[in-house]
């Protein structure tokens, strides 16, 4: 009886047909960031508040990386160097763009690709670390078919900042 048993067993597995495995659907992509345009835009309404570039006495040097830019951003004064870092620290918290919020409000929304600052955030990751006389910021580009854009609109930008 025990050898019926498990022969009824055996075969009955042995005959189940072995299911395909399941298919996934194809990996989500990210969508590629927005053009940016050649030139920046924008009314400066807030005054470039948010950008360390723009303090009276910050010196702004690009030095291209082969995923975006590094912002060397120095100053001789010891309180504009303070505020460059505090200012670092704002970006490189900010993530990306809210395009749900009204576009350049200085609340980081709209869909980022308007403004002056040269530290961009529509399809970037924006980080930072001290230096004794300011801070570098680097602006990496998530879609490395993007970095030569983003490096010719953060080098557009930084033309155009005052010098003072």
């Amino acid at each position: 009886m025990r050898i019926l048993l498990v022969s009824s067993v055996v075969l009955g597995c042995a005959s189940t047909p072995s299911r395909p495995p399941p298919t996934l659907p194809p990996p989500t992509l990210l969508p590629p960031p927005p053009l940016l345009p050649s030139s920046p835009q924008g009314n400066l309404e807030r005054g470039m508040r948010n950008c360390p570039s723009a303090l009276v006495g910050a010196r702004t040097r690009i030095v291209e990386t082969k995923d975006g830019v590094d912002l060397v951003i120095t100053a001789s004064d010891p309180v504009v160097r303070r505020q460059i870092v505090d200012l670092a620290i704002v970006h490189a918290h900010l993530g990306h763009p809210n395009s749900s919020e009204i576009a350049h409000s200085g609340m980081h929304g709209g869909p980022g690709t308007i403004g002056y600052c040269p530290i961009i955030h529509v399809g970037t990751t924006v980080t930072f670390r001290r230096r004794s006389d300011g801070a570098v910021i680097h602006v990496h580009a998530l879609v490395p078919k993007t970095v030569p854009q983003i490096q010719k609109a953060i080098a557009d930008r930084v033309a155009l900042l005052p010098t003072r």
